[in-house]
């Protein structure tokens, strides 16, 4: 069975299988602005799935003439398969048309027991798609979803006579049926975990539960949940609640097909206005018939019943007058009128008395016949409120001859209230009132389901009233307003006085609107074509405007009118926050520029623009120098308004067509488009550099910086957006390199370097597992006598295609923080072996160890392992010492002094590597208590008789010496060097005249076998 058998379901004089297909055939026409020849050469229309889907998806369709529909069995009025075994309901006719578009078949897939059992199969992908179901995250995993076609909110729904439920959180506790399969199973258990589920198989089996009270209440959705009471004819539940939750419907397509997840959307968005009015007309115009006898027939029965009755009765007096004949007639009607709960009387018309009443009147009111007959019991029966309104009211009735009916409220012998319908006959006699004839029907049944329903109306009127969020507003036919709630006040700033009467488009809607508005009602109440839910600015009181989703429904009055009734959404602060939203998404909070995001969006933009015009883009990369000093002397804040400033700048150096962007930190990106020669961007770099080194006025302070830009440029660097910001970022680091302040093109050269660096890196990590590394130690000796009495550690790297310098992988371990582990490596390897060399060779040798500032700043990478290694090969801390740097002492930190302070502690000296190279004062050698200064060798190199070196050196020792630090020359290489450093009392020389760094065997076997003298250095 394929959706096409909807025909059959629907009936050939159907209206809306021939109004929707004219529909689509007229809006084919009109968008029919190519043809095609036939064979006869004559011009036809294309179809729609011709003019609208590309070559791609015809071929995918033509592949695929029959698509697999998963569907609902019983999702009334939705979709279910109905007695004859066709596809109906809303959805069906929605993939009706979807038929005629693409031209294809969907075949409803019907063999499903259940709605769980459809999702396991949808899961499985056994269907190409699915028919009308709510998106939630575990079905993502598995289905593409269409935009939502139908929608519902979801309801409680409970026992009438258990009263209004009002939200969710008042079923804590309580027992609720929800049919397998709908998507509130999950959202309640995930936001209402105190609710007891239970998960009947269809929506009818929920509702006949709640209805049979086997459970408290269902929650589903309404239009279904409306339909199945109706059609199941379940008259004791009503609508008792609301939720939070939507039920937006739509169509599911299998992730292993994306093709049709295009195809799909691009015929639901062609589906027009007039279609979807036709396939909701027919409907919500199907009658559902509800189970029992309508009141208003059982009266006119009754009323039927009581005339023949009557007329019996005379013919019977008038024909048998004989006493047999008049005994069987009585007997007739007695026997008819018992069987009956509609009672007979008959009563004089001036006293009330009755002379005859039925005997089933025992079975209904308890009274026994007798009492009926006896004087004012009708009247000192009727209950005391109503007995003056009804012995009023039959008075003045018969008076006038006229027969009557009224209602009110009797007293049964249990002492129980009943109400009472009692129909009325007058018979007159010469003009006069003679007898009255009547039939009595017992009401309170029909009373109560009034009074339920009047409770709940007035429910859900306090309910809409107290809505804070959403704006009610009631049209008569004339569009005048009939009811305005205290949310219609606050949002639209009249009162319930000032708009009740007033006209609907003078009072909300705005003057370009105002037309289409009458004409849309007036169309709705001539031809039944509904105004759609959507997002309109209407007018307030001030003349402001405001944004509100706007949803309408058509209602009867009492009176038979129709009336209108709005229901307005306020959407501004829903708007409000998706302005945020969209801003916080594509802009930097802080500077309000552009982020990577919008960035990476122009920038391909730009790429693309240039692949038709030929122009080349320049893509730019920004960096501020010294801008952490900034944050670390005057604070984050000041560095935030610094950061804001240079975005403000950079702004006025580009043209507007231009983007500057802010990539994160200090970095901002700059893209330039349209650029002919390289002097356009080089006149933008200068300007920038120019620009920034400008001061920056920070409240009370000055701060100066400057910029590092790298520059590349598409296609000519690269072709890719990845590609083009990886060589804005080594050109970047190029101009830093070579000073800052400046701007460097991206070169190939860089990318070379990039690579081997970044191979580096990938065979630096491998290097210590594969044990590539080893610690090579150069004599450190005593200038006086020659005697070796220290050694400096120093790493080796013996990569498989050769050692490596130290001066290339060093950095780069100590920039990715490789340095820590390679660090400790060496710390357990030279306390390894020196504890070998002072057990062997009973020496006091003293070897010291480089340390990265990195180290320090690492809070795992410390000290307390190192004791531990001392402590584990019983080596005395004296015979360590740690080299540190100078910019180490420069930046140090709480941590850095403390982890200083603890090899103090622990009788490891330390000695200040490089001195005279860096900015370190004198306040640092006291504060951390150095041991040794190590005279840099860019010093001792040009040491000659009366040079400025020997003067600095000579100063160094004394200062050195009257602060209680030995010192120690490095780069010693010539006896002159020696001897001039030895003059000036240098306690210590390192170099190559002493010796060079060595393995560990080749340096023992050299210099701890037996005591060297410095004579004796080759």
């Amino acid at each position: 069975m394929t959706c096409s058998s909807l025909i059959s379901a629907y009936g050939a004089d159907q209206p809306v299988s021939s109004a929707v297909l004219k529909a689509d055939i007229s809006a084919t026409s009109d968008l029919s602005v190519n043809s095609t020849k036939s064979d006869t050469g004559i011009e036809s229309p294309l179809s729609w799935r011709e003019q609208h889907l590309s070559a791609a998806e015809i071929a995918w369709l033509q592949q695929h003439p029959q698509l697999k529909l998963g569907i609902d069995r019983k999702f009334f009025p939705y979709e279910w398969i109905d007695k004859e075994g066709n596809y109906t309901g809303i959805a069906a006719d929605y993939f009706r048309l979807l038929e005629q578009r693409l031209q294809v078949t969907f075949i409803p897939v019907t063999d499903k027991p259940s709605w769980s059992d459809v999702l396991k199969g949808a899961r499985a992908g056994e269907f190409d798609l699915m028919s009308c179901l709510v998106k939630t995250g575990d079905r993502e995993a598995f289905l593409d979803f269409s935009e939502p076609y139908l929608s519902s909110t979801a309801v409680i729904i409970s026992e009438q006579s258990k009263g209004y439920v009002g939200t969710l959180d008042k079923l804590k506790g309580k027992l609720v049926a929800i049919h397998k399969g709908h998507f509130t199973n999950e959202l309640l258990r995930r936001d209402y975990p105190e609710i007891n589920i239970i998960n009947p198989g269809s929506i009818q089996d929920a509702l006949k539960m709640v209805a049979d009270g086997g459970a408290d209440a269902f929650v589903g959705d309404a239009t279904a949940a409306s339909f199945v009471m109706k059609r199941e004819g379940i008259l004791n539940l009503s609508f008792s609640g609301h939720t939070d939750y939507q039920s937006d419907y739509r169509i599911g397509v299998y992730r292993g097909n994306p093709l049709l997840s295009g195809i799909i959307e691009k015929a639901l968005n062609s589906i027009t206005d007039a279609e979807r009015n036709q396939i909701f007309d027919h409907w919500s115009g199907l009658g559902v018939p509800a189970s029992g006898i309508a009141l208003e027939k059982i009266l006119k029965i009754s009323a039927l019943v009581m005339l023949v009755l009557l007329f019996f009765i005379y013919w019977s007096f008038r024909l048998y007058r004989s006493e047999e004949a008049h005994r069987l007639s009585e007997q007739r009607f007695k026997n008819l009128v018992d069987t009956t709960d509609g009672i007979v009387w008959e009563a004089d018309c001036n006293t009330y008395t009755y002379t005859y009443i039925s005997e089933n009147v025992v079975r209904v009111f308890g009274y026994e016949v007798d009492f009926w007959l006896k004087p004012n019991f009708w009247k000192e029966h009727i209950h005391p409120d109503d007995r003056q309104r009804a012995v009023s009211f039959c008075d003045a009735e018969v008076a006038n001859l006229r027969d009557h009916q009224l209602e009110y409220r009797f007293l049964t012998a249990s002492g129980d209230t009943v109400w009472i319908r009692d129909m009325i006959s007058v018979v007159a006699e010469n003009g006069k009132p003679r007898w009255l004839r009547g039939l009595m029907l017992d009401i309170t049944e029909q009373k109560a389901a009034e009074l339920l329903m009047r409770q709940s109306e007035s429910r859900f009127r306090d309910l809409i009233e107290s809505l804070p969020a959403i704006a009610v507003q009631g049209y008569d036919e004339a569009r005048r307003v009939i009811y305005w709630n205290d949310a219609s006040e606050a949002l639209y700033g009249y009162s319930r006085e000032e708009a009740l009467g007033q006209p609907l488009e003078r009072l909300i809607i705005p003057e370009p609107m105002r037309e289409i508005v009458v004409e849309n009602h007036r169309n709705w109440l001539e031809k039944g074509v509904e105004i759609p839910a959507s997002e309109l600015e209407l007018q307030c009181k001030d003349g402001s405007l405001v944004p509100v989703f706007s949803s309408h429904v058509m209602l009867r009055s009492a009176e038979g009118g129709q009336e209108m009734y709005c229901i307005d959404v306020d959407l501004i602060e829903q708007k409000r926050a998706h302005a945020e939203l969209t801003q916080m998404a594509h802009f930097d909070l802080l500077t309000q520029l552009p982020n990577r995001r919008t960035f990476t969006d122009r920038l391909l933009q730009m790429m693309k623009r240039s692949d038709r015009e030929g122009e080349q883009v320049a893509v730019m990369m920004i960096d501020l120098d010294r801008f952490k000093e900034v944050n670390d002397t005057l604070g984050h804040d000041y560095g935030d308004m610094l950061l804001q400033g240079a975005a403000e700048r950079l702004i006025s150096c580009v043209r507007d067509t231009d983007t500057v962007a802010r990539l994160g930190g200090d970095e901002f990106l700059v893209i330039l488009g349209g650029i002919g020669d390289h002097a356009a961007i080089e006149r933008v770099a200068r300007h920038i550099l120019q620009q920034l080194t400008e001061p920056f006025l920070l409240q009370d302070n000055r701060a100066f910086v400057s910029a590092s830009i790298g520059i590349t440029l598409y296609p000519a660097d690269a072709m890719t957006l990845e590609a083009l910001m990886k060589n804005a970022d080594q050109a970047m680091y190029a101009a830093k390199e070579e000073g800052r302040n400046r701007f460097h093109y991206f070169t190939p050269e860089m990318e070379a370097a990039a690579q081997k660096r970044r191979r580096m890196l990938n065979e630096l990590r491998e290097a210590l597992n594969l044990q590539q590394f080893e610690v090579y130690y150069q004599p450190i000796v005593n200038m006086k006598d020659g005697s070796v009495v220290k050694a400096e550690a120093l790493l080796r790297w013996n990569h498989p295609h050769g050692q490596i310098s130290p001066l290339d992988f060093i950095p780069l371990a100590e920039e990715t923080g490789l340095i820590v582990d390679i660090g400790n490596w060496v710390f357990a390897e030279v306390v390894r072996q020196t504890s070998i060399w002072h057990a062997r060779f009973d020496t006091d040798l003293q070897v010291s160890l480089n340390t990265s500032p990195v180290q320090y700043q690492d809070e795992f990478s410390g000290k307390p392992n190192w004791f531990g290694n001392l402590l584990k090969d019983g080596l005395r801390p004296a015979s360590l010492c740690v080299e540190i740097t100078e910019s180490l002492l420069m930046e140090a930190g709480r941590g850095v002094t403390d982890k200083l302070l603890q090899f103090r502690d622990q009788g490891i000296e330390v000695a200040l590597d490089d001195f005279g190279t860096g900015y370190s004062s004198l306040a640092y050698l006291k504060q951390f208590h150095i041991d040794y200064l190590k005279i840099d060798q860019s010093f001792v190199s040009h040491l000659t008789p009366g040079s400025q070196d020997l003067v600095l050196c000579e100063a160094i020792i004394v200062m050195a010496h009257t602060l209680g630090i030995r010192v120690i020359a490095e780069g010693v290489e010539t006896e002159q060097q020696r001897q001039m450093l030895l003059d000036i009392n240098c306690d210590f020389g390192q170099g190559y005249l002493f010796g060079r760094p060595l393995p560990a065997s080749e340096f023992s076997a050299r210099w701890l076998d037996e005591s060297r003298v410095i004579d004796e250095v080759e």
